[in-house]
């Protein structure tokens, strides 16, 4: 599946990606740093550790993948709690 991302809170390394299918995906990078704009390729549609390809950067980058088929507010909004420690 394919994605940008949409979202950062490079702080915390939690970024929300658009998925193809116009949900959004709650991602914590474990390595490597996306940032705005570029273009992720993977399991961006389940939960756990995954390794998603950077197509911008041409890079892999190990994630967990925390939420996923949220709107564009729910995974705002949940970047903001993370960030709050909830």
């Amino acid at each position: 599946m394919k994605g940008r991302v949409s979202v950062e809170y490079r702080r915390l390394g939690v970024f929300a990606v658009q998925t193809e299918d116009n949900y959004y995906s709650v991602i914590e990078v474990q390595s490597g740093l996306p940032s705005l704009g570029n273009k992720l390729n993977g399991e961006l549609n389940s939960l756990g550790e995954k390794l998603l390809y950077n197509e911008t950067t041409k890079e892999e980058l190990k994630v967990s993948i925390k939420s996923t088929q949220l709107t564009l507010f729910e995974a705002k909004s949940y970047i903001k709690n993370a960030a709050r420690g909830k």
